[in-house]
């Protein structure tokens, strides 16, 4: 047994120092070895981690590219300089890429001297099933590498909740372009589009323009509202207002810091005012009041009556429109009338208003008696 002992390693190394030493050292390397692993086995599964996620992200970033590209069905190209559209839903609704046979046409289609010149903007023309043009103002970007040019409409907002309300449709940054509609081009110093370039609808707006059908009845125009415009049926109205430069566009909306565009009207020797929602657009200088059947609701119970439209609203009454920031008003115009009533409105004096239910009654009684 004491012989085995002796031949053990720990009786070598108590007797020899040297190997004591020798085997700290082999202890200490192998420590140094397994600390300075660790960090190289973290860092490969970092690596290896990141490749991964690098290939994930790349496999999604291309799926959704490819999924961005939206069906535009029945296309009819208005213009023969165009080879080919193409169209993909964006994060805030969809565009439209158009090429042109080459740069001479596609300058000359837009009024552009250059691609950062054009003298026009996009407008996505919408129509619903009783054929009421529906304008909504997109943005435009030329590529003269690719004799191209992609209209954007940024926004479906506004049509979206003029479908849903009036024809009960949900409308979508993936189906809007199945809906009726026509890509135009109006000049950025006109207020309608005047040029159609492709669309689904049938008929181009060379065919359907009527600039009588766009404008409304305003009197006593502000000086600086260049044209008001009207789009409207029973249950909604847009009134667009178009300013003469950016100048009046900012001065009569209280440099839009705080503004409200509002509207008021007398009935039954009371005078009412309601604020409209407004969108705007910069690059025509105008200004988008809208007006439901919503908001009509709160203006038929307080008027007392439960048979009004909207359009019946904003045809028969005699209306003033008018900015205000709270402190300060600034009228614009006056509708159905022929003299200006903001002024009796803020004075409390009302114009004779006609009692439409009577009128009717009356009509009704006299023909019964006449037969």
């Amino acid at each position: 047994m004491a012989e085995r002992n002796k031949k053990s390693l720990s009786y070598k190394i108590q007797k020899n120092p040297f190997m004591f030493v020798l085997l700290i050292i082999v202890i200490v390397v192998a420590l140094f070895g397994v600390i300075n692993l660790v960090p190289a086995i973290k860092e490969t599964f970092k690596s290896s981690e990141n490749e991964t996620t690098t290939k994930a992200v790349e496999e999604t970033v291309g799926a959704t590219q490819e999924d961005k590209t939206i069906p535009v069905k029945n296309v009819k190209n208005y213009l023969n300089t165009i080879t080919s559209v193409k169209a993909e839903k964006t994060d805030k609704g969809v565009a439209v890429t158009v090429e042109f046979k080459d740069n001479a046409s596609l300058l000359k289609e837009h009024s552009a001297t250059n691609v950062n010149a054009p003298g026009v903007i996009p407008v996505f023309c919408f129509y619903l099933n009783d054929g009421t043009q529906l304008n909504c103002p997109g943005e435009l970007k030329l590529n003269g590498e690719r004799n191209s040019a992609v209209y954007y409409l940024n926004d479906i907002t506004d049509y979206a909740n003029v479908v849903a309300l009036v024809e009960e449709v949900t409308v979508t940054n993936e189906n809007v372009l199945e809906n009726k509609f026509n890509i135009c081009l109006q000049s950025k110093t006109q207020t309608i589009p005047t040029k159609t370039v492709v669309g689904n609808y049938g008929k181009s707006i060379e065919e359907l323009n009527n600039a009588a059908e766009y404008k409304a009845n305003a009197v006593s125009l502000a000086d600086g509202v260049k044209e008001v415009q009207i789009v409207k049926n029973s249950k909604f109205v847009w009134l667009d207002i178009y300013f003469e430069d950016e100048l009046s566009y900012v001065e009569l909306n209280n440099d839009f810091i705080t503004n409200f565009v509002c509207f008021g009207f007398s009935e039954g020797g009371a005078n009412y005012k309601y604020d409209f929602i407004i969108s705007k657009n910069d690059s025509l200088n105008m200004i988008r009041c809208k007006f439901d059947t919503y908001s009509l609701k709160v203006v038929a119970d307080e008027i007392g009556n439960s048979a009004l439209t909207v359009d019946g609203l904003f045809t028969d009454y005699p209306i003033s429109v008018w900015t205000s920031d709270y402190d300060n008003e600034i009228d614009l115009f006056c509708l159905n009338s022929v003299t200006d009533i903001k002024d009796n409105l803020d004075s409390g004096v009302t114009e004779e208003s006609t009692d439409t239910t009577q009128d009717s009654t009356d009509v009704a009684e006299t023909t019964e008696a006449a037969e």
